[in-house]
């Protein structure tokens, strides 16, 4: 086998194959005789018939193909091995000559991102200050009431924001239809959980009274039922007014919440709670801001090959999820009123941008000398199994079964570590 390895524009290396004139014949002689096992001719035992015979029934392309596939792979993970060639995606493999004696090979591999790197230290991003205004408190505090609220029975008719508790039957054309029937439904008026429309008209029923509801289909509804006009037959069971609890000592102490017992505590509490995730929110945004940052300062270039295989794992995601919910990729176009090459575009703009920032920071890491051993390893380990209460040799158990994600992750947030103490 003789090789010619040359690299091109674009993080792509182009690898030539040249494959000797024995060594092919050799492999088509192995790749014939493995197929000529599974040919049967009448008259004949299986793998016995005369070679002739068996030549008839074996297609050359088949044969060639075969052999091809057998030395190619060799061959390629060598040449990765000998050149030191890092592939980020699959190769496109271009079969430049082929015929019984001679067989010549291109491969085009996308590899490892290059990268630039720009500054990267004493950038100065600026850090905002997370205070809790009163207004947000009362808000946090009356929303978990409303979170509390429970659901009692009333006599009077419903009204936006009470519970009804209906069966419901839909019909188009006087013809039930598919999903349009459902029993004991519990439906809060004004969740717009129904077609528009539909929870309007049950706004002043009452216990045990039948109403015909009736609506149409927006156009942007699954492919069958958008643009329909629909009858739904309704009957209420019960009528439920969303009751929230007061503010005080006894509610506090229902919620059990460690060391909170008063309404003050539970202020404190959520002001704590507030602080806490907008800190969070802050730290997320001060980061972004700063690989933003870094990102403009360096130069990257990433193969195209790479994002489009992001994007369709991406778009495979997303469609198995649509698909677990019961609906085709057609019907979630309709609903969320987008197109394919709109979503890809997205995704390819979001996977483009993951991928820069990845070896952006696998290359600072490198420049950093940041390394990962087995003793920082055991070090992670014993923090989670005091974090959690648990066993070490549990901990190991878990994380070690994917040990070089685990491995990655630390090295992830030393890096993180670096960048964070080094910019303001």
């Amino acid at each position: 086998m003789q090789k010619n390895v040359k690299k091109l524009e674009n993080c792509r290396t182009e690898i030539t194959i040249t494959f000797e004139e024995k060594e092919w014949k050799d492999a088509q002689k192995a790749a014939f005789d493995k197929l000529a096992k599974n040919v049967e001719i009448k008259g004949f035992r299986k793998g016995h018939a005369p070679e002739q015979l068996v030549k008839e029934r074996i297609n050359q392309a088949e044969v060639m193909n075969s052999a091809l596939d057998t030395l190619l792979q060799d061959a390629y993970t060598k040449t990765l091995d000998e050149e030191k060639i890092m592939p980020v995606a699959r190769p496109s493999v271009d079969v430049k000559k082929i015929s019984d004696s001679e067989c010549e090979v291109v491969i085009i591999v996308p590899t490892k991102p290059e990268i630039k790197l720009g500054q990267y230290k004493d950038l100065e991003i600026g850090h905002n200050d997370v205070e809790i205004s009163k207004e947000a408190l009362e808000e946090e505090i009356s929303k978990r009431l409303k979170d509390n609220a429970e659901l009692v029975l009333k006599d009077e008719p419903a009204k936006v924001g009470d519970t009804v508790v209906i069966d419901f039957e839909g019909f188009i054309d006087g013809k039930p239809f598919d999903g349009g029937k459902a029993e004991n439904y519990s439906l809060e008026l004004g969740s717009n959980q129904f077609v528009p429309g539909f929870e309007d008209q049950l706004v002043g029923a009452k216990s045990e009274e039948e109403r015909e509801v009736k609506v149409k289909f927006p156009s942007n509804y699954p492919a069958g039922l958008n643009d329909k006009d629909a009858t739904f037959k309704v009957k209420v069971h019960e009528v439920k007014a969303k009751v929230v609890p007061e503010l005080n000592d006894e509610f506090v102490a229902e919620l059990n919440i460690k060391d909170v017992k008063t309404v003050d505590d539970f202020k404190e509490f959520v002001k704590k709670d507030l602080l806490e995730k907008g800190n969070r929110e802050e730290s997320n945004r001060y980061f972004n801001a700063l690989l933003d940052k870094i990102v403009a300062n360096s130069e990257v270039k990433v193969p195209e090959e790479f994002v489009n295989e992001e994007v369709d794992s991406m778009f495979g995601n997303l469609k198995q999820q649509v698909e677990q919910n019961g609906l085709t990729m057609e019907q979630y176009f309709q609903i969320t009123n987008s197109k394919e090459e709109d979503v890809k575009a997205k995704m390819k703009e979001e996977a483009t941008n993951n991928i820069v920032r990845y070896f952006i920071l696998e290359e600072i890491g490198k420049v950093e000398g940041v390394e990962v051993n087995d003793q920082m390893l055991e070090f992670e380990v014993a923090k989670m199994a005091e974090q959690y209460g648990m066993e070490i040799e549990k901990v190991k158990e878990i994380v070690f079964k994917n040990k070089e994600r685990f491995a990655s992750d630390i090295k992830q947030n030393q890096i993180v570590n670096i960048l964070l103490q080094n910019n303001k």
